[in-house]
């Protein structure tokens, strides 16, 4: 993935294009649900938090949701919960807490979340990546990305490793933001509300973009289409 000619533009018609989904009426049901942020300790929160992986392309066993629920809370109980502090940004984020984090999602893709019968056989089902790096968003929506196969593609696989350098990225591209926001004059805080998106946070903008241009494959127009269309009359 190369984001060096990002311009803020191509954010804002991202974003807008991504709202043509239900995504985020999805993601905002969640916020609701949870109010000062998701508790995984909380039964009725990861019960949110299945609905909400599933309504976002994760493909949860219906039938399995409550040993899910329950494989979620060792792990948080055991891992999870030892993440940053809430309050850091994607922009914020050091190398050892990118490390950390890519550690933690390890744990959480390789966690056994059901196990199901085929004949003789019993298979193990596990968390898995694009899972597990949803959970961690819902954790963290300031700060640890999202990830499906699509944007895995251009790394080796869907390991720790693979996803702390995906996290490299995607802190490089915040960068990036920061300081496009501030050669046009205000804070990457207020980014969200400059293009009409004043309750997403930066990261959730930044993961509109790489899967409306990543995982979709389509591209902003550019400057010179932009002003031709809005010269029509």
């Amino acid at each position: 993935m190369n984001f060096d000619d990002l311009k803020l533009s191509d954010l804002a018609i991202s974003s807008t294009v991504y709202n043509l989904t239900p995504y985020n009426v999805f993601l905002g049901d969640l916020k609701e649900a949870t109010k000062d942020g998701i508790d995984l300790n909380d039964p009725a929160h990861r019960g949110h938090l299945l609905i909400w992986l599933n309504k976002w392309g994760c493909r949860l066993a219906i039938e399995h949701l409550e040993t899910t629920s329950t494989a979620i809370e060792e792990w948080y109980k055991q891992t999870g919960n030892k993440l940053f502090p809430k309050t850091k940004t994607i922009w914020e984020l050091n190398d050892q807490d990118i490390s950390d984090a890519a550690n933690i999602y390890g744990s959480l893709k390789d966690k056994i979340a059901a196990q199901i019968g085929r004949g003789s056989k019993v298979l193990d089902r596990h968390i898995g990546p694009t899972a597990a790096s949803k959970i961690l968003f819902a954790l963290r929506p300031e700060a640890l990305m999202p990830w499906d196969g699509a944007m895995r593609q251009d790394f080796d696989d869907a390991s720790s490793e693979s996803y702390r350098r995906f996290l490299q990225e995607i802190r490089n591209m915040a960068w990036r933001i920061r300081d496009l926001c501030k050669e046009n004059g205000f804070d990457i805080r207020s980014l969200p509300s400059q293009i009409e998106r004043p309750d997403s946070t930066v990261l959730e903008i930044i993961n509109e973009y790489v899967w409306v241009t990543v995982t979709n494959k389509c591209k902003p127009p550019s400057s010179t289409s932009l002003k031709r269309w809005a010269s029509w009359k």
